[in-house]
């Protein structure tokens, strides 16, 4: 029992940015690698986006979730049943600066390496509160593609929603790295 808790601590701790190493960690609760020359090989997120590493022995049926530094954006991954998946890093953050061209109220980035879509599901949910009348309402968070300098804006399966005038949660499928926006007007 006592080694099956301690697990779901250090999943949870490194869930939420927490559990030592700067709010970086596994969720098996081992550490990044201290190797500089590993780490120059490896996958790297931005240093101001929260981390999160899973491994093909995590928990099974597990919900993880790391939240933005501004706590504005929430990551839920649900991991499957079987353990079998291969290792997956996730990052969560704000890009500083936005890619050129992407005109967005809201603007988070998730990256990864190894496959996302491996979990069950990967939901992005986006609370805030503002003054703006949203042109569409509620609004929706959109994937935002840059290529060649054009923007491409990508509808996604939304969540649940939650609209009144100056709150708003939002959340839509996020399975895929890349650029998540909300445009309040368009």
């Amino acid at each position: 029992m006592f080694p099956a808790s301690l697990i779901a601590s250090a999943v949870l701790l490194a869930g939420c940015g927490g559990g030592g190493n700067n709010g970086k960690g596994s969720a098996t609760g081992t550490p990044e690698q201290s190797d500089p020359a590993a780490q120059s090989e490896a996958f790297s997120c931005p240093a101001d986006y929260k981390k999160l590493q899973i491994t093909g022995s995590s928990i099974p049926n597990a919900n993880l979730s790391m939240v933005s530094d501004d706590g504005v954006a929430t990551l839920t991954i649900k991991t499957p049943a079987s353990v079998t998946t291969s290792d997956l890093t996730v990052c969560l953050g704000k890009p500083n600066p936005v890619p050129a061209g992407v005109k967005a109220d809201y603007v988070y980035e998730v990256k990864a390496q190894g496959n996302l879509r491996s979990m069950v599901s990967s939901t992005l949910t986006l609370n805030f509160t503002t003054n703006v009348v949203p042109t569409q309402s509620p609004p929706v968070i959109e994937l935002a593609e840059v290529s060649g300098g054009t923007v491409t804006y990508k509808p996604l399966i939304q969540g649940a929603a939650y609209s009144a005038r100056p709150n708003y949660s939002l959340a839509a499928n996020a399975q895929d790295p890349g650029l998540y926006v909300v445009r309040l007007t368009k």
